[in-house]
């Protein structure tokens, strides 16, 4: 009787349909625990359709294509899952599951909508099956880290931010002079968004695609881009891509710095203290702008080496993320510095400066943060526009979290750094201007002192100015009121 009323229900349910709308055949990618499967999906009336027997194939699953019958039938141990043609209902043992798009075949081909697999194929093979936006689908137990794109304009290049979550490999492929494809070497990865919503005179488009079943972002760029640059941070987990506009070069990167000592675990902040979760350290100056220099060094190195240091060391103890407004010899200007933490939703943004003073004698150092009264007053509003600042006002959002977070620096490098001083001092500063979380300037030393100069580029020196910096942070972030994030 079960038989008979499934019979029925099944004729009552048969669409037939003479003509569909379709699309081309596409890329799309399953991906299983150890494997992963790309068939050619079709759109036929503005829904997605997989082939059948490719997907239960590829499952190792027993099926049975009675042709007279124009059904379809899939055993797995005592489960059987039955289709008809051109029909939205199936039966999972004997009981009926109304899909929202019919089964298809046509031309020998059994074609079925996404749901088919959520709620037919699941449910007698155990694989669960979680469609994502792309499109690809997750089988089983896959893990994918999610991935996350972010593009900014910073002055002669356009850097494209990727954090994939875990340690991969990013290689640059340069189609022609307007196509640039990423290849990244994880699979499967679940984009955050599809695409980077940046347009600028560099960059028109950027795109995730994986409808091979391999992890690309798709780049269309204008005939102004000479060069792509990809460097990798924390731990090859994040990496900045640089389209650099004709003209501009990058120079030799400086040698690797020597390694920050390793802390003991005792040292490790446990991550339940953490609440600086990113952190953006601002190498001062770079390309043609070297900053303070003498006949054996410029400011611009000597940040960026330091910066280097630092974000290892506050990686091993703290383990936040760190990024570089630069980690290559590139020129920027203020407002593309404070934008990298603004895009990045930092919690604390550094900029790091190398001193410079007529006087050869002088060896002063100072902590600065913004000037308070920057900009004027500001004339009370109502409403919502209360909330809101001009863009180069950022910086009054978290001005009480800045001098907090530079008293202490202050302490800690005048009880590490004996004989030298580091006056707290505020300033219109433009790269603190527009910063909307806690921020600061460090100038160290006067390069224009032979002894400071010695003592800025010896490595030891480095590393106990930078272990400093370290349990500033570490204080900040420990005893900060929660306005300061």
């Amino acid at each position: 009787m079960n038989k008979l009323r499934l019979m029925a229900a099944i004729c009552v349910a048969v669409l037939f349909f003479g003509s569909s709308t379709r699309a081309a055949d596409s890329g799309f990618p399953i991906y299983f625990e150890n494997s992963k499967l790309v068939v050619k999906a079709e759109i036929v009336n503005r829904t997605t359709y997989l082939p059948l027997i490719d997907i239960v194939q590829f499952m190792k699953l027993p099926y049975t294509d009675a042709l007279s019958l124009e059904t379809f039938t899939i055993r797995n141990g005592n489960s059987r899952l039955v289709l008809t043609k051109n029909s939205g209902l199936i039966s999972i043992n004997d009981q009926i599951v109304l899909l929202r798009n019919p089964i298809l075949r046509e031309n020998d081909r059994w074609m079925v909508p996404l749901d088919f697999l959520t709620l037919g194929l699941s449910k007698i093979s155990g694989t669960e099956f979680r469609n994502r936006a792309g499109p690809r689908i997750f089988a089983g137990n896959v893990q994918a880290p999610e991935l996350v794109m972010n593009a900014q304009s910073l002055g002669a290049i356009t850097r494209l931010t990727i954090r994939v979550g875990v340690p991969a490999s990013v290689s640059v492929k340069r189609d022609d002079s307007k196509h640039a494809t990423l290849i990244i070497d994880k699979s499967p990865l679940d984009p955050l968004r599809e695409t980077a919503d940046h347009r600028d005179r560099l960059v028109r488009s950027i795109a995730y695609d994986d409808s091979d079943g391999t992890s690309k972002i798709a780049v269309e760029t204008t005939d102004e881009v000479a060069d792509v640059h990809v460097t990798a941070a924390e731990g090859n987990e994040i990496f900045f891509v640089d389209f650099l506009r004709k003209g501009i070069t990058t120079a030799v990167e400086p040698p690797p710095p020597e390694p920050v000592p390793v802390p003991r675990p005792d040292q490790i902040a446990p991550p339940s203290q953490t609440k600086v979760r990113v952190l953006v350290i601002d190498p001062g100056h770079g390309g043609a702008d070297t900053g303070a220099k003498n006949s054996t060094t410029t400011e611009k190195d000597l940040t960026l080496a330091i910066s280097r240091r630092l974000r290892a060391a506050l990686q091993s103890r703290l383990g936040i993320t760190v990024l570089l407004t630069r980690d290559s010899d590139i020129a920027m200007d203020s407002e593309a510095r404070s934008a990298v933490a603004n895009n990045n939703q930092a919690n604390l943004f550094i900029s790091l400066h190398i001193g410079t003073s007529p006087n050869k004698m002088d060896s002063g150092s100072s902590v600065f943060v913004m000037k308070d009264d920057f900009g004027g007053p500001m004339i009370p509003t109502g409403g919502r526009d209360h909330l809101f600042l001009p863009w180069y006002l950022g910086y009054r959002t978290s001005l009480p979290g800045s001098v907090q977070m530079a008293k202490l620096l202050r302490e800690e490098l005048t009880t590490a750094i004996p004989g030298w001083k580091f006056p707290l001092r505020n300033a219109p500063l433009a790269v603190l201007s527009s910063a909307t979380m806690p921020s600061l300037v460090l100038e160290i030393g006067n390069l224009n002192n032979a002894v400071n100069a010695q003592t800025l580029t010896d490595s030891g020196f480095q590393n106990r100015l930078v272990n400093t910096i370290v349990s500033a942070v570490l204080k900040f972030t420990e005893n900060a009121a929660p306005s300061s994030f």
